[in-house]
């Protein structure tokens, strides 16, 4: 079994030529709630959309404790030019299986601009070149085109439907698996 170089014991902050991702905190409380306020954007996700900032709030702990506990990472996406989160990537890492689950939101503006493309090459790289995951997996609502495309142009395999998987939005939910192997990238 792969030895895995995780938990970390500081936050990483990953750069690429117009992104930054970094640890969520308090000052991003507004910007948390105006992403997971749009109905658009938590449309595949299994909570409802977002109605107060205490929401943002507790997310952003929720986010924090999981770090510090080792059980997974989530980034606040920024631009270079700005340091107002416009989306989040998270990495829930599964130590004994040296598998990550990969998740990840974007401002509805800055939709199809190629930035969730960068975001997720530098997190897949991360977690397999420094993290030293065996698989990246994401599970992907059937109708989510976009992210089932996405995935594909990384690289991404789809390994099947899992039917009626998860309970959330009033009903059972089928999902898309997705995978990515370290031997695929090396």
């Amino acid at each position: 079994m792969r030895q895995l170089n995780y938990p970390l014991d500081i936050f990483p902050r990953l750069e690429t030529a117009n992104l930054h991702l970094r640890a969520l905190h308090a000052g991003d409380v507004e910007a948390v709630f105006r992403l997971f306020a749009n109905d658009e954007v938590t449309r595949s996700y299994d909570f409802d959309s977002f109605t107060s900032v205490a929401q943002a709030a507790d997310l952003i702990a929720r986010q924090s404790a999981r770090f510090a506990l080792g059980e997974g990472i989530r980034w606040g996406i920024t631009q270079r030019n700005t340091d107002v989160v416009i989306g989040t990537i998270g990495l829930m890492v599964d130590q004994n299986n040296a598998t990550g689950g990969l998740g990840y939101d974007l401002a509805r503006p800055y939709w199809r601009l190629g930035i969730m493309s960068e975001a997720l090459a530098i997190v897949i790289r991360f977690g397999f070149r420094t993290v030293n995951l065996n698989r990246l997996e994401a599970l992907v609502m059937p109708g989510n085109i976009a992210s089932l495309k996405l995935l594909a142009k990384l690289g991404f395999t789809e390994e099947g439907l899992l039917r009626q998987h998860r309970y959330f939005k009033g009903r059972y939910q089928d999902l898309i698996s997705l995978s990515l192997l370290r031997q695929e990238i090396d």
